[in-house]
């Protein structure tokens, strides 16, 4: 009778450990499933941070070189004004010299 309770304490031991085990494993292998999911998740995050980033990189340059085209286009017309007025001056002074 005892080796009778001894055998069946052995048996449920080995079957609770049995039963551990394979909980073990599928805690292992739900484990790295998660892992592989969230790592995953990660990257597709970086990748649209990087996408976004570049973009945002490509619309501030896109920016400054229209800000660059309108101060070149401002300085062409500025020297232009210039030029128009220094010849109207050296008219005027020419005026005034010949005719006072």
């Amino acid at each position: 009778m005892e080796e009778a309770k001894v055998e069946s304490i052995r048996k449920d031991k080995a079957a609770t450990e049995k039963a551990l085990q394979e909980s073990v494993e599928r805690c292992q292998v739900e484990l790295a499933s998660q892992k592989e999911y969230y790592s995953k998740a990660l990257m597709e995050a970086k990748d649209a941070a990087a996408l976004a980033e570049a973009r945002v990189d490509s619309e501030a340059r896109a920016g400054v070189e229209r800000l660059l085209l309108e101060a070149t286009e401002r300085e062409t017309s500025l020297v232009q004004t210039i030029e128009e007025l220094r010849e109207s001056l050296t008219r005027m002074e020419k005026q005034v010299l010949c005719c006072p």
